[in-house]
């Protein structure tokens, strides 16, 4: 009986142990991502069905939503998204990429909708619960510090600073966090500049602005990130112009 117990436990320790060692986006299903293919992408890693390609097939839809002008589209799109993000959540609970996901489509959907549908659908608290999850998981984690940065300032530009726990000075300091840990990073410089001057805190615009020109002028190694820095460069065409074309651009976002 001994025996028998010890090889069953050890059956299931290499069973689990291949699983993990499995557990890795999918090479294919990450290049058409990167080559900026998102839907061949995400079909690709939902048809693996691990947690680590759900959460890539996640991604790669909720990339797609942010670029579609579309409103009704993309919220399908991120609709979608958000199931497969908590699917990935639900095989595996350390996963602080699908928490990401999650929380990036619910806050896409929310953003193309109004301020009270959005509130009704329990959009805001459910992002926030969420995020909270991947930033005790690792509070570090830029990315998890640049998506609650724009959870944070977002609500607060939308309902009000405090609503559903909201405060932009705690967003702007994830953002700045984010930042000094990824500076490279054009995602998180173009969307640190656009929420913050969103927002319309005098006071932080410079390090806006500054972030916005580390969007526009650092490396881009993905088609999402070629794509964000071509919007950056419109943002800042359009603050050239005046405070009516810079509100119209930001108007215009998702």
């Amino acid at each position: 009986m001994v025996r028998i117990t010890l090889a069953l436990a050890a059956s299931v320790f290499f069973a689990l142990f291949a699983q993990a060692a499995q557990a890795t986006p999918d090479e294919t299903a990450l290049a058409l991502y990167n080559e900026g293919a998102f839907d061949a992408a995400a079909d690709r890693a939902e048809s693996i069905g691990d947690a680590e390609n759900l959460a890539l097939a996640a991604r790669a839809l909720n990339a797609m939503a942010y670029l579609d002008d579309d409103d009704k589209r993309a919220k399908k799109t991120v609709k979608r998204s958000a199931k497969l993000a908590d699917e990935a959540s639900e095989l595996d609970p350390t996963l602080v990429e699908a928490y990401l996901q999650a929380a990036i489509a619910m806050a896409q959907r929310g953003s193309r909708m109004s301020a009270i549908k959005a509130f009704f659908n329990g959009l805001g608290p459910g992002a926030r619960k969420r995020l909270d999850a991947a930033l005790a998981l690792e509070p570090e984690n830029p990315w998890a510090l640049s998506t609650s940065a724009g959870w944070h300032l977002g609500v607060a530009a939308r309902a009000g600073d405090g609503r559903f726990g909201a405060d932009a000075a705690t967003g702007r300091a994830q953002f700045i966090a984010a930042r000094a840990s990824d500076p490279e990073n054009i995602s998180i410089a173009y969307e640190m500049a656009l929420r913050i001057i969103a927002f319309g805190e005098p006071a932080w615009r410079e390090d806006a602005l500054a972030s916005l020109d580390a969007a526009i002028s650092n490396p881009a190694l993905t088609a999402f990130d070629a794509a964000l820095q071509a919007r950056a460069q419109e943002f800042a065409a359009a603050i050239n112009d005046g405070p009516e074309a810079e509100a119209a651009f930001i108007e215009a976002q998702p």
